[in-house]
């Protein structure tokens, strides 16, 4: 079972990061008279209205959340491009950093140490230069790092997830 939140969380981080770029057509319209700003997102004929000061329409939030753990660092070099909320798999947060994977994992090691975090035994096999996963707990708490070099654009895409174990 430990292996499949990691897998979903992955899979579910890159859909959200990618999802949309060929079958949407947007059609932004905003009207100055109502208090939020809203967009009218036109998907295979349906049209959806959201509130983008906020959400995306899965769920995404922009932004880092503010349930932030004070005792998790974000990633060096990065940008939050959002986290979304799921009561069973946690609190999932995105980031693209111009850091390269093997640095990003040695910041991570030294700093989640210096916050009484303990390392997943056998995590430094599943990373890589291209990336990988490491995954630390504090108590009843799980930190997970998921990490994708993108040579096209040579940043590296981040999903860190926490959650309290039940």
């Amino acid at each position: 079972m430990k292996i499949y939140f990691p897998l979903i969380s992955l899979l579910l981080a890159f859909l959200l990061l990618s999802c949309g770029k060929n079958e949407q057509v947007q059609d932004k319209k905003t009207d100055s008279t109502t208090a939020p700003k809203t967009e009218i997102t036109e998907t295979a004929g349906e049209k959806k209205q959201g509130d983008t000061t906020t959400k995306s329409e899965l769920g995404l939030k922009s932004g880092l959340p503010e349930d932030f753990p004070k005792d998790v660092p974000q990633p060096p070099n990065s940008t939050c491009h959002g986290s979304i909320f799921n009561q069973t798999d946690g609190t999932t947060v995105t980031f693209v950093s111009k850091s390269k994977v093997m640095e990003i994992v040695n910041f991570y090691k030294e700093e989640m140490k210096k916050n009484s975090f303990v390392q997943e035994q056998g995590s430094d096999e599943l990373v890589s230069d291209k990336g990988g996963l490491v995954k630390w707990t504090k108590g009843n708490r799980e930190v997970e790092l998921m990490m994708s070099f993108k040579s096209e654009t040579n940043e590296t895409d981040i999903v860190l997830s926490y959650k309290d174990k039940k």
